[in-house]
């Protein structure tokens, strides 16, 4: 049975992906591998994954600062600070950040959390590097992540 968790402002398991901060808040483990948290940060620029649904994953996120372009079966919305979405699993999607400004985002998964996803890129692209989307297309596809065509 999973313990209760408090994450102090700032505290979480810290992850580089490329030009992506991501904080772990909640790890699937931690939560009985139901739920997964984690804080999410995209600099200027950010051309985001490869559009793509999940088979048995629903997001919910929670746009902390910063303008998050979203795209929601086909249409485009720009989200900005206090803004909220909820993706269920199925439902292609994708993300950017095309302003000159960062964004952070509050992502929160289920039924099937997807930290093990973000330590795989994290392994893929070091902080700093470069992304190759066909590199995480090859990874997305292993972690319940398909292209959305």
């Amino acid at each position: 049975m999973p313990r209760p968790v408090i994450r102090a402002a700032g505290r979480g398991r810290a992850l580089e992906i490329g030009p992506t901060r991501a904080t772990i808040k909640l790890a699937g483990a931690e939560a009985g591998d139901r739920l997964g948290v984690v804080e999410l940060e995209f600099g200027p620029g950010f051309a985001g994954p490869p559009r793509h649904r999940h088979r048995e994953t629903d997001h919910a996120w929670y746009v902390l600062t910063g303008q998050l372009e979203v795209s929601v079966n086909g249409q485009q919305r720009v989200l900005a600070a206090g803004d909220f979405a909820f993706i269920p699993r199925g439902t292609p999607h994708g993300f950017a950040t095309h302003g000159a400004q960062p964004a952070r985002l509050l992502e929160v998964d289920t039924p099937r959390p997807l930290d093990a996803y973000l330590d795989e890129l994290t392994a893929a692209f070091p902080a700093g590097a470069a992304v190759d989307q066909a590199v995480v297309a090859a990874i997305q596809r292993r972690h319940d992540t398909l292209p959305a065509g």
